[in-house]
Parts: structure tokens; sequence; C-alpha cells
């Protein structure tokens, strides 16, 4: 690889005009001496620097949803899961895949939207990818370990807010437990309906059928961050919950008997 760099590196030293004011050497004299000067200067640095930027996904469509990520500048990710009404009021296209900006401050705004929309930060794709899949592949129910799926609504006329949220759980406690989930599962009906609002006044009133909650102010529900740092500081303590969920003695007593440790809030 060092190699290879160095020699597409050199091919371009080779192929450039040289200064007329000084004699040049033979091609071939010429190359060994580039190849030298790039060997000693470092070929990875010089590899590093003509690498273009990692691409990372911003949109990718999935069949029931469009699932965005932002990538904020203090670190981790944020993404949640939005219909083509949630695209359009998040300034962002329902039928073109974009990709992440490598302007920070751009990431930053577009996070602090999302989280306005329900969307949650995480540490990374991979530890929200291993909590998620012990849900729904070895089904263990996180009850509110795992952030809830919020669904918010906002109304054309700019005045309060739709919330409605449920449990990410696959599955729930048995019906003879005595142990009750903070949050129902997704409704059966939930995509067919929610996906078929065709603007954000239609999508209100949906979200009012499966029982959502009216809020006067945004500010007033707690589920929508004032701040993206808010909004980290939140799913930090998510964090948290999630990792208490990998230890094997927490996970038995959560199962058996339904205890949990208190998490202290930063």
């Amino acid at each position: 690889m060092r190699n290879m760099c160095s020699f597409f590196y050199l091919l371009a030293t080779i192929s450039h005009d040289p200064v007329e004011s000084q004699p040049s050497a033979p091609p071939a004299i010429a190359a060994v001496s580039n190849f030298q000067s790039i060997m000693a200067e470092g070929p990875n640095k010089i590899c590093a620097m003509a690498l273009p930027p990692k691409v990372e996904p911003r949109t990718e469509f999935l069949p029931l949803h469009c699932r965005v990520t932002a990538y904020p500048s203090v670190g981790g990710i944020v993404f949640g899961y939005f219909t083509a009404v949630q695209l359009k009021q998040l300034h962002l296209s329902n039928i073109e895949s974009a990709t992440r900006s490598q302007d920070d401050s751009e990431e930053d705004k577009l996070a602090f939207a999302m989280m306005r929309h329900g969307a949650h930060w995480w540490p990374s794709r991979k530890f929200y990818l291993h909590h998620y899949e012990q849900m729904t592949e070895k089904m263990i129910p996180y009850d509110f370990h795992f952030p809830p799926r919020i669904n918010i609504g906002y109304p054309s006329s700019g005045k309060g807010v739709w919330v409605f949220k449920f449990s990410e759980d696959s599955t729930g406690w048995d019906q003879e437990e005595w142990i009750k989930p903070y949050l129902d599962l997704i409704p059966r009906d939930w995509h067919g309906k929610i996906n078929m609002a065709l603007d954000g006044d239609e999508r209100c009133e949906i979200l009012k059928r499966f029982g959502a909650r009216f809020y006067e102010e945004a500010e007033a529900c707690d589920d929508i961050p004032k701040t993206l740092k808010e909004g980290i500081q939140k799913g930090k303590r998510y964090q948290a919950l999630l990792e208490k969920m990998d230890d094997d003695d927490y996970l038995d007593n959560w199962l058996e008997h339904g205890i949990a440790d208190n998490v202290v809030e930063s």
C-alpha cells in the first residue's frame, strides 16, 4: 500500500512541467530521486493527505421509513427514523440519498433539529445495534433502559406540538407478571397509518388518534431537548442504563425480579 501510494504520487511529479529556468534531469534519474525523497518524507503521511474524506451516510431509505444520521462535533451520532413529511421539515430530500457534511456547524444544527423530532444521541452505531439486537433477536425486554420511539408532530399553525411515544421492545412482560412496562409496545397498525400522512397537519391528526399528548409549547415537553447539549446529556444517561444491561448479574435481577439500579443523572 505504501509503495502504491508513492508510485501514484511519483507519476504526478513526473508529469508536472519542469521550471524553465532550471535544467531538467533525465526522466529516469528524476524518478529515482523523487521516489527517494517521497520515501524519506514518509509516504503514509502523503497518502493520508491525498485521501478523500470518508463518505458516511446521511439518509438511508428503508422499507418503512428513512434512517437519518447526523454527526455532532462532540462525537457520537444522532439518528432517528423519519417519514417523508418529517424529511421535508428537516429540509432533507425524500428522493435522493445524502451523505455527511464536512461542516461541523451544519452537523450540529441538523443533530439538534433531529432531536426536536424525536431522534436520540448514541455513542456509536455499533453500541446501538448491539442493544437493539438484544431486544429484537434475543427478545430481551429492555423497558426504560432503551430510549423510547418519540414521535412528534408540528402543526402548520406553529402553535403547540403533539407527542406520542412507545417502547422499542419487541416483547413485553408476560400477562401474569406483576411488572408493568412504562410504555406500550408499537401499535400494530402504526406504520400503515403514519406513513399515509401527506403533511404536518395530517401527521398531527394521526398522532392524536393514537393518543398523543398535546403541549402548548414544545419547551414544556421533557422529551424535546432545548439545546443540543441537553439532548446529548440525555443520550449519555441512556448509555449508562444500557451498559448495565451488559452485566450478567444485573440482567438476571432485572429479568427475574424487575429490579434495576438507579442511574444518577449527570
